[in-house]
């Protein structure tokens, strides 16, 4: 259960078209920071953060502090353990339903 709810906390965080921004920004240009963000996407400083400590929950996103610079970059490992993960659980489920649908006919 407890990977249930990572996958929905992953897929919340995803669910918004300005997050998704910033991650298509962070794939093309490697990091971020939030005052990058602010700028870039015409947020307020409430709302870049809100946006990326978001991303930042869900694992999707992992920061680097240089002095008093943070600066978010993709979790890349967290992205492909959590495709492998979610993929094997979809096959899990559909084989769970044939098996179910064999027995019940």
């Amino acid at each position: 259960m407890e990977n249930c709810r990572n996958y929905v906390k992953f897929l919340r965080a995803l669910a918004s078209e300005e997050r998704l921004a910033i991650l298509e920004d962070l794939e093309q240009n490697g990091e971020i920071n939030a005052t990058k963000v602010e700028n870039k996407f015409f947020m307020e400083q409430s709302t870049a953060s809100h946006h990326l400590n978001v991303l930042y929950k869900a694992g999707i996103i992992e920061p680097r502090k240089t002095g008093r610079n943070v600066f978010y970059r993709l979790n890349e490992t967290s992205l492909q353990n959590f495709y492998g993960e979610f993929l094997q659980a979809l096959k899990q489920k559909e084989q769970e339903k044939a098996k179910s649908n064999v027995i019940n006919s």
